[in-house]
């Protein structure tokens, strides 16, 4: 059967080296296999993608938990050419070059701090002066300009990279005060920014700093934090990590807190609430000269390192450290002092102590301060009054009335229920902040959303009273009905600091008109100094050719612009995600609402017009890009609708389409079921061509059911074919094996994309089965597989089990009824098409599953170890199989009839005995006899221990006779008489034997002598390189550790080949084949024009996993790489071929073909005939001559009737033209 008449071509094809030369990428050169002499090929196993050998340093890689630069590749292979040791944000390009973005410190080998340029043509990376100290979130090359521009969370949360002069620039506006930055485009020459900032400059938020420095920051509350540590003493005087919390004396036991001698350990804090530190104090053990040298600060839910500042004890310096930062002896300094670089929002942190003085690493205190001014409801969350900290100088809250903590998803605060009558006017809380500096504050409410502890039928009104000053107060009322949290603004202005005549105070209760039963909530008040810029939210258009900073024009250039105004009219503290330019006209993503109805996206068009876009979407978004044809904007957030709830657009489930020219909303299909974190392009060689297609990741499961349509899986990784305007799965395209994440994509000058990410790829996604052409071409087999819950106890010595697996093929072989090609495989899977389900086995044409096993069948544990085509007659089918099929019962074998496409008529009795399960299935040369191995002791009513022979004419059993019993795993003819067994045998006088010869000529059993004798386990396969058993090659289990040995018989002993394979290997089959032109080097184990395939789970220093791998007898080469849906390391089984030996031990040692017996015998009348008719003529004209001569005399002219019995019948000779030719 051939490739294009089975299944759809893959356009995956061998890397061509020029294509991607630049960054040295070096393509391989495989060994000159001559497949051709095998036609189609099939590969089983159990795997989820699988690729061909392609390039030096392909392997198997794991989902790393930080981001690499890759490169697509024509073969939808990516390549990791640099690695980073954090997060790739962003990309842009400019000429050769590739400015990145992210909150890194090494890309490669070498250090860089968030941002970096790759040279594209040779591969080099460079720093950019020292780098940006914090998180970067977008890259934008001004091109025309030759300046890059950086934007994220870091100071002054904007930077400027001058290409020219390979330098930063001074950010002439100063800068954008809050951050972050989110996104940067161009249009019409200027530079605009999106992001969560309300003016420029990025001023501090103090208008003056206090004498004392630490009187405006506020004390983290560790002593409400869940504390715990690893590493701990087993010492109980110092084992407590909360030891370091408010402790005052540092020389007592009870506050100080040591490691184990000599480790590593970790201090963590979690928190119920989020908090933003700027500084870190800590005191250094005090213990017999223990304490910490080195340590780390990691933050979460980000899972970052943070990077910090100090003042150089001995310089005087302010120095920076991350990963690795110093902390001085006790007996140096009493405390030492950290600033935190990026203020980060953070629910809990661990401090890694790394290095020690003395004996081993120890802390005395812990104290972490913020420079938010914010009063919990929760008082636990307060600063704490027992750590030194004067009670009037501490942020806190006050109730009345019957308050309960409320916990939803990790966070507390505080709600009031049932609330009604009298208690509503004795329901209240107060919240104190610390205010240390008098000024201008925004003073924020926090309200948690009511359906996340299902309040919202009950929560209503509340008055908020604020007294900012001494005789001064506002009221504000606020509704609690918000779905999700909020917050409100409910007081700007100036706010007196504390003394003692006078503290600032928030009271929140609710309205006392209010009827039935209320819910009342309370988070945490936050006040915000307010910096004297401003004018901005969110957005922020830059003029880099008229831009100046003197008052005349500052105003009109900065502020008055379209794109500065239509932030201001959005809500306060919006933050934009997305921008994009489409024909002059401005598309704006985010989080956040404004006038005229706008949800989370607008239009600004190039007239500078608002379009609120029929609302926008009810949800924040996260990601959008423009279509590849530019007509639309493909847009991914959490939102499941428009937000105008009069109008309703389907399939708008967390992905949209916003399409530009009829101005309407689409959906993606019916969408996601999970949020979207990104959207990123790549491109794929689908279909012979390059296909556009958008990835998303983010926190979703499937794709959703569209129609008749199912649900596909997704794990949170989903491929949108642009062209084909659908999800992959639902193409008829051969497809890529892609998982991981993907945060950002470039496309160089080439036409190549460069992605940021981690990620795992193979050529081409296939079920456990895929199709491999002469060429290297590889196809999926047309089925996929669905959860099965049953699961097979593995008896066999060779097949595992992997009950986790969606499903495995253990067999498989080409087959044909009539003109109508087919393949069957079986294993352990289920298979749902739409007439049938089917169970462990199936038969298949181009494009359809045209029958198999139905689930009714068999047992639900049974699974298909051997599928043997019968002169494409019959199928058949071995394995732990057990059933019935109508009123026959069948165990271990069962007969598939090709022409009917069911079942046998007629099938072989049941093989019995304990645990029945078939192995392996062969037919004996030049007979109508099937051989069947593998573990059982009777079939039908005979005693067969083991290894049985089924005449398919006759429908009996026949019993091998000898003394050789135990499980057997493999069976190979090496002559028409002579069959090696091999398995985990014992003789009959229970002597181990791992290999045995039977001979049917004489009915007898050969052990082989030391052969077998000296082997050092049971052997799994067994492969000969010529037609003695003495040029044997095994693959079997050590006996005593179980770990796999690969051996051949050279020189009457065995050598073992195999020391280049790791631990962990396993070897499931080896297969001989031809090399087409040049030979190895000389090699006493493999013939000098052959090379040893093997197969199984294979495992190299050098090449990593390997599912397929070539052996020369001196070197190995990798073949193939598989991985499962998980993506770890895939199995490949065994493979089956179109055209099959009579005898397959040797079937690839030569190429030699040779024709059908009838046309040799059709041949061989044609040359006889004419042979006779030059003999005939010849006589003829001898008898003329010599009648002419002598005379002429009668001969008799008929045959007696014996010679005529003789006579051969015609089918004798033709019979056998239509089945697969003979080898000799």
């Amino acid at each position: 059967m051939r490739l294009s008449a089975l299944a759809r071509l893959t356009t995956s094809t061998i890397l061509s080296s020029t294509a991607v030369a630049a960054i040295s990428i070096e393509s391989v050169s495989l060994p000159d296999v001559d497949l051709s002499v095998l036609g189609q090929i099939g590969l089983v196993g159990d795997f989820r993608g699988i690729s061909v050998y392609q390039y030096a340093g392909q392997q198997n890689s794991s989902i790393a938990s930080t981001d690499s630069l890759l490169i697509d590749l024509p073969s939808n292979l990516v390549f990791d050419f640099d690695e980073s040791d954090g997060t790739i944000n962003s990309m842009c390009v400019m000429g050769e070059n590739i400015y990145v973005a992210g909150n890194f410190t090494r890309i490669g080998n070498s250090e860089m701090q968030s941002v970096a340029r790759i040279n594209s043509s040779t591969g080099d990376v460079h720093d950019l002066d020292k780098g940006v100290l914090g998180n970067v979130n977008v890259a934008y090359c001004d091109v025309d300009n030759s300046v890059v521009y950086f934007g994220g969370s870091f100071t002054n949360n904007v930077a400027i990279w001058n290409v020219s002069s390979e330098s930063w620039e001074t950010v002439p506006f100063g800068g954008l005060n809050g951050g972050p930055i989110n996104a940067i485009v161009e249009r019409n020459g200027n530079i605009i920014f999106g992001g969560k900032f309300s003016g420029i400059g990025n001023t501090s938020n103090t208008t003056s700093m206090p004498a004392d420095e630490e009187s405006h920051l506020q004390l983290v509350n560790l002593k409400s934090a869940n504390i715990s540590a690893q590493g701990s003493t087993s010492n109980s005087s110092y084992s407590s990590p909360r030891s370091v919390v408010c402790s005052n004396n540092v020389s007592a036991a009870s506050s100080t807190w040591l490691l184990e001698d000599g480790r590593a350990g970790v201090w963590t804090a979690s928190f119920a609430y989020d908090f933003q530190p700027t500084r870190l104090r800590i005191r250094n053990a005090d213990a017999n000269g223990r304490g910490t040298k080195t340590f780390r600060f990691v933050a979460y839910p980000i899972n970052g390192i943070m990077n910090l500042t100090y003042t150089d004890p001995h310089t005087g310096d302010t120095t920076h450290c991350d990963a690795f930062c110093p902390l001085q002896n006790i007996t140096e300094a009493e405390y030492q002092e950290f600033e935190f670089v990026n203020v980060i929002g953070m629910d809990s942190f661990s401090l890694y102590l790394l290095d020690y003085y003395g004996e081993g690493a120890g802390l005395s205190e812990i104290q972490v301060y913020q420079e938010q001014i914010i009063s919990y409801a929760v008082d636990a969350f307060n600063e704490p009054a027992s750590c030194g900290v004067n009670n009037s100088e501490i942020s806190t809250s006050k109730t009345n009335g019957d308050w309960k903590v409320t916990t939803v998803s990790g966070t507390s605060y505080l709600s009031a229920t049932n609330v009604s009558g009298t208690s509503l006017n004795s329901t209240r809380i107060a919240f104190y902040p610390d205010i240390s500096i008098a000024g201008n504050y925004t003073v924020l409410m926090y309200t948690p959303g009511c359906m996340a502890d299902s309040s919202c039928s009950s929560r209503g009104l509340v008055n908020v009273r604020v007294s900012p000053s001494n005789g001064t107060t506002t009221v504000t009322h606020l509704y609690q009905t918000n779905d999700f949290d909020k917050y409100d603004i409910i007081y700007e202005g100036y706010v007196e600091a504390n003394d003692d005549l006078f503290r600032p105070v928030v009271t929140l209760a609710p309205v006392d008109s209010q009827i039935g039963d209320i819910t009342v909530a309370a988070q945490k008040v936050q006040f915000v100094l307010t910096s004297s810029s401003g004018g901005l939210n969110g957005l922020f258009e830059y003029d880099p050719a008229n831009f100046t900073a003197s008052s005349g024009s500052r105003d009109v250039v900065i502020y008055e612009t379209a794109v500065n105004l239509a932030g201001m009219a959005l809500d306060d503290e919006a933050e934009i995600t997305g921008l994009i330019v489409a024909d002059s006209n401005l598309y704006v993503a985010g989080n956040f609402t404004g006038q005229d109805s706008i949800h989370n996206f607008f239009i600004l068009s190039k007239e500078s017009d608002i379009s609120p876009a029929q609302g926008g979407l009810n949800g924040a978004i996260a990601a959008m890009v423009l279509s590849n044809d530019g007509t639309s904007i493909i847009i991914g957030g959490d939102f499941s609708a428009i937000a105008n709830e009069s109008s309703f657009v389907s399939g708008l489930s967390y992905v949209a389409r916003y399409v530009i020219q009829n101005a309407t909303w689409a959906g993606l299909d019916n969408g996601l079921n999970g949020a979207v974190d990104d959207i990123v392009r790549v491109s794929l060689n689908l279909s012979g061509g390059i296909d556009s297609t958008l990835i998303f990741t983010g926190d979703f499961s499937e794709v959703v059911a569209d129609g008749n349509e199912e649900a596909i899986s997704s794990a949170g990784f989903a491929l949108w074919i642009e062209s084909e305007d659908a999800w992959a799965d639902r193409t008829t395209l051969e497809l890529p094996f892609i998982s991981g994440s993907l945060s950002a994509s470039i496309m160089i000058e080439n036409g190549t994309y460069i992605l940021a990410g981690s990620l795992s790829s193979q050529s081409l996604v296939a079920s456990s089965g895929a199709f491999l052409s002469s060429s290297l071409d590889m196809s999926s087999m047309p089925f996929d597989f669905i959860d099965s819950d049953g699961t097979f106890a593995r008896r066999s010595l060779i097949l595992p089990v992997d009950n986790n697996s969606t499903g495995l093929i253990y067999s498989g072989t080409f087959c044909r009824n009539g003109s109508t090609e087919y393949a069957a495989v079986g294993g352990k899977f289920t298979v749902d098409t739409q007439s049938a389900s089917y169970q462990n086995f199936v038969v298949f044409n181009e494009t359809d599953v045209t029958g198999g096993f139905l689930s009714s069948n068999l047992s639900e544990s049974s699974a298909v170890l051997a599928v043997y085509n019968y002169d494409n007659a019959s199928l058949i089918v071995g394995g732990d199989l057990s059933g019935s099929i109508g009123d026959i019962k069948v165990n271990g074998i069962i007969v598939w009839d090709l022409k009917t496409q069911n079942f046998a008529s007629t099938q072989p009795p049941a093989l019995g005995g304990d645990g029945v399960q078939v192995n392996c299935i062969v037919s004996r040369p030049d007979t109508n006899n099937i051989i069947v191995a593998g573990s059982f002791s009777t079939a039908g009513n005979i005693t067969c221990n083991n290894l049985c022979v089924y005449d398919l004419d006759t429908g009996s059993w026949t019993s091998v006779t000898g003394g050789i019993s135990g499980d057997i795993s493999s069976v190979r003819f090496i002559d028409s008489d002579k069959v090696i067994v091999t398995g985990n045998m014992t003789t009959g006088d229970s002597t181990a034997c791992y290999m045995a010869q039977y001979d049917f000529s004489s009915s007898s059993w050969s052990t082989l002598g030391p052969q077998s004798s000296e082997l050092p386990g049971p052997v799994n396969v067994f492969l000969s390189t010529s037609d003695s058993v003495s040029d044997a090659l095994v693959t079997g289990i050590y006996s005593g550790n179980h770990s796999t040995y690969l051996m051949a018989y050279s020189s009457g002993s065995w050598v073992s080949f195999g020391k280049d394979l790791l631990e962990g290997t396993t070897i499931y089959d080896l297969e001989m084949l031809k090399l087409a032109n040049a030979a190895h080097r000389n090699s006493s184990i493999i013939p000098d024009d052959n090379i040893l395939l093997v197969l199984g789970d294979l495992k190299f220093q050098q090449y990593g996993n390997v599912s397929a791998a070539f052996f020369d007898g001196d070197s190995w080469t990798p073949f193939l790489y598989s991985v499962k849906e998980n993506n770890s390391p895939g199995v490949i089984y065994s493979l089956f071929t179109e055209i099959v030996e009579s005898v397959p031990s040797i079937y690839a040692a030569t190429s030699e073909t040779h024709l059908k017996a009838g046309y040799v015998v059709l041949i061989s009348l044609a040359i006889s005939l004419a042979i006779m008719f030059i003999i005939i003529g010849t006589a003829l004209t001898v008898a003329y001559w010599r009648r002419r001569s002598e005379g002429y005399e009668p001969f008799p002219s008929q045959l007696s009737d014996e010679h005529m019995a003789r006579t051969l019948l015609p089918t004798t000779l033709f019979g056998d033209m239509s089945s697969p030719p003979a080898k000799y």
